[in-house]
C-alpha cells in the first residue's frame, strides 16, 4: 500500500511542476516565437500562417515530450535531481524570454550580410550576466524555500508568462491580418530575353549598385566607358529609400509610403494601378515584369502582367522549414554563443517552395546572378515579337552575400567591390546580348540600382541605412554615343517620369530631365532598415548624392 502511495504522488503532485516548466520553454519557443516573428514579417514569408502553425505546433509537441521524459527521468533518480531540474528550467525560461525579448536591438542584420561576430562580443557579457543574475537568484530560491513553495513558486511563474505570452500571441495574430491567407503570385521566366522588333523599353536593376563604388571603378577599368558608350551616367543621382521594397515600388509608381496605410494596400496600389501601367497599355505594350518579391495581395495583379500567374505554394519539407524556423528563433532567443549557428537568410525558406502555377509551364523567374547569367547563355536574346515591349528586370546586383568574381564567377568570401564588379560584367552581357539579337538600336535602357550601399552594420548604425547614391546609366531609343556621357545634374528619383515618357518618346539620355548641371535643389530621402518598415526618417540633400555628409534631417519621421 505505501509503495503505491509513493508512486501515485510521484506520477501526480510532483509531476506538475515539470508539466508547468515543460509547457512554458516549449510554448515560449515553438509557439509564441514563430508566432511573433512571423506576425511581425509577414510580407517576408511566402507561406501563410496555417502552414507556420503545423511546422510550430511539430515542434512544440516534440520538445513537450523530449522536456517531460527528462523531468521524469529526474523524478525517478531522486527527489533533489528533479528539484535541480526544475531550477533550470526555470532559469532556461526566464532567460530565454528576456533575451528574445528585451536583449534584440544589438543583433546583427539577417540581410545575407556575412556577419562578423567579433564586432558583437559584447553581447556575450550581457548574456552572462543575464544568466548569471537569474541562475543565482533561482538556486537560493530552490535552497532557501520550502519544497513545495519552491514548487508553486516555479508553477506560478511559468503559468503566468505562458498565459501573458498566449494571450500576447492570439491578439498580434488577430489584428495584424496574419491570418488572412495569402494570395500567392507565381513570376514565370516567360519572354524573359524575348525582344520586339518594334519598340522595346527595360528597367535593369542591380540591386545595391552604389554610383560612388561605380565611379571609383571606372578609374580602375576604363573598359566600362565602352561597355556603356551610348549612355549618359547620372552621377548626382539621389534616390529615395534606403531598402528595397520601398525604393522599388516607387521607382514602378512615383508614389511616396509614409506609413499612412498598411504597407500592403500600397503595394497593392503599386502593382494594380501604377500610371505607369496605364501609360504603357496606351502605347500599346506588352508588359513583363522580372521582380521575385511582389509581395501584393490582390487577385488581380496576375492580369496586369505577361508573366505573372496565380499559384498555390507549400512546402517540399515541413522538416525543413521547421529547421530554419528553428534557427530564426534561434537567432534571437539563443545565448549569444549559439546565435551564430542560427544564422538563416531568406533564400532558404524561399528554396523549400514549391509552387503550382495555373496557366505555365515556364520556370519561375529568381533574381540570382547565376541564374540570370547562365539562362541568358543558353538562350541569348532574341528578337521574336511585334508588339512593343517593357521589361522591369530586377537581380540580385552587388547585395549582400558577397560571393562573385570580377566575371561573374563565384568566389565565396569575395567583397562589395567584386560584386559590383560581377554586376557590371553581367550587364555587359546582357547588352552585348541584346545587340546580337538586333534589337538594340530600338530599345531604350536603363541601367540602375534601387539603393545604394554604406558598408554593414548593425540595425542600430545609422550609417548603414544612408544609402541615398544609386547607379544609374541610361541609353535612349537610336542612341549612339563615341563614349559614355557623365552628367552632375542634381536629378533625384522623384523625376523619372517625366524620364519614363521621354524615353518612350523618343528622347536622347541626356534630354530626359529637365535639371542641368550647374543647378541646386533640395532632394528628398526615407532612411529606414528592412526589419523596421514601419519607422521612416526623413532627410534633404542639398548638395551632391554621393555627399552624405550633406545628408540633413528634417525632424519628420513617419511612424506606425
Amino acid at each position: 500500500m505505501s509503495k503505491n502511495t509513493v508512486r501515485k504522488k510521484i506520477t501526480g503532485r510532483q509531476l506538475m511542476p515539470g508539466i508547468f516548466i515543460s509547457l512554458a520553454i516549449s510554448f515560449l519557443l515553438f509557439l509564441y516565437a514563430p508566432v511573433d516573428l512571423y506576425c511581425a514579417n509577414v510580407s517576408e514569408f511566402w507561406f501563410d500562417f496555417s502552414t507556420l502553425l503545423i511546422t510550430a505546433l511539430g515542434m512544440f509537441a516534440a520538445c513537450f515530450a523530449v522536456l517531460m521524459v527528462l523531468y521524469l527521468i529526474a523524478m525517478l533518480i531522486h527527489p533533489y535531481v528533479y528539484r535541480i531540474a526544475l531550477a533550470g528550467g526555470l532559469t532556461l525560461f526566464i532567460c530565454t524570454y528576456i533575451q528574445g525579448n528585451f536583449m534584440i536591438d544589438k543583433l546583427p542584420p539577417l540581410d545575407g550580410t556575412s556577419i562578423w561576430w567579433e564586432k558583437y562580443d559584447i553581447l556575450r557579457k550581457d548574456t552572462l550576466i543575464l544568466w548569471g543574475i537569474v541562475l543565482a537568484v533561482v538556486v537560493l530560491a530552490a535552497i532557501f524555500l520550502r519544497k513545495e513553495r519552491f514548487e508553486n513558486v516555479a508553477m506560478f511563474i511559468s503559468g503566468c508568462m505562458t498565459l501573458m505570452l498566449l494571450v500576447t500571441a492570439c491578439s498580434t495574430a488577430l489584428t495584424n491580418g496574419a491570418l488572412i491567407p495569402k494570395v500567392h503570385l507565381y513570376i514565370s521566366e516567360e519572354n524573359e530575353f524575348n525582344m520586339s522588333s518594334d519598340e522595346n523599353f527595360v528597367i535593369f536593376v542591380l540591386d545595391t549598385a552604389d554610383s560612388r563604388e561605380f565611379t571609383s571603378l571606372l578609374e580602375d577599368h576604363p573598359e566600362y566607358r565602352d561597355i556603356f558608350a551610348d549612355f549618359t551616367y547620372y552621377e548626382n543621382m539621389m534616390g529615395n529609400y534606403s531598402c528595397t521594397m520601398n525604393a522599388v515600388a516607387y521607382i514602378l509608381s512615383g508614389e511616396w509610403f509614409e506609413n499612412q496605410e498598411p504597407l500592403a494596400d500600397y503595394l497593392n496600389d503599386v502593382y494594380l494601378n501604377s500610371p505607369l501601367w496605364e501609360e504603357l497599355w496606351s502605347r500599346g505594350y506588352q508588359i513583363d515584369l522580372y521582380e521575385d518579391d511582389i509581395r501584393a495581395q490582390d487577385d488581380s495583379v496576375a492580369d496586369n502582367f505577361g508573366n505573372v500567374y496565380h499559384t498555390t505554394v507549400r512546402p517540399n519539407s515541413y522538416l525543413e522549414l521547421a529547421k530554419e524556423e528553428l534557427k530564426l528563433v534561434g537567432f534571437r532567443y539563443a545565448p549569444y554563443d549559439l546565435k551564430r549557428y542560427c544564422e538563416t537568410r531568406e533564400i532558404y525558406f524561399d528554396a523549400l517552395q514549391v509552387s503550382e502555377p495555373d496557366g505555365t509551364t515556364a520556370g519561375i523567374f529568381t533574381e540570382d546572378n547565376m541564374a540570370f547569367k547562365e539562362a541568358l547563355l543558353e538562350n541569348g536574346v532574341v528578337m521574336d515579337q511585334e508588339q512593343k515591349n517593357f521589361k522591369f528586370i530586377h537581380l540580385e546586383g552587388a547585395h549582400a552575400p558577397f560571393i562573385y568574381g570580377g566575371d561573374m564567377e563565384y568566389v565565396p568570401g569575395g567583397d562589395y567591390r567584386q560584386n559590383m564588379e560581377a554586376s557590371i560584367a553581367l550587364t555587359a552581357k546582357y547588352i552585348d546580348a541584346i545587340k546580337e539579337s538586333g534589337a538594340y538600336d530600338n530599345t531604350a535602357i536603363i541601367v540602375m540600382a534601387d539603393h545604394g550601399y554604406n558598408g554593414q552594420g548593425d540595425e542600430t548604425d545609422r550609417d548603414v541605412w544612408m544609402r541615398p547614391a544609386p547607379m544609374f546609366l541610361v541609353k535612349g531609343m537610336r542612341e549612339q554615343h563615341d563614349t559614355m556621357q557623365i552628367s552632375e545634374a542634381p536629378v533625384s528619383y522623384v523625376d523619372l517620369w517625366d524620364a519614363y515618357m521621354r524615353l518612350m518618346d523618343g528622347k536622347q539620355s541626356d534630354a530626359i530631365f529637365d535639371w542641368k548641371e550647374g543647378d541646386t535643389r533640395e532632394r528628398r530621402y526615407l532612411r529606414y532598415s528592412f526589419s523596421e518598415t514601419d519607422h521612416l526618417v526623413e532627410y534633404i540633400q542639398k548638395g551632391h548624392a554621393q555627399d552624405l555628409d550633406g545628408m540633413e534631417l528634417t525632424g519628420r519621421e513617419f511612424n506606425r
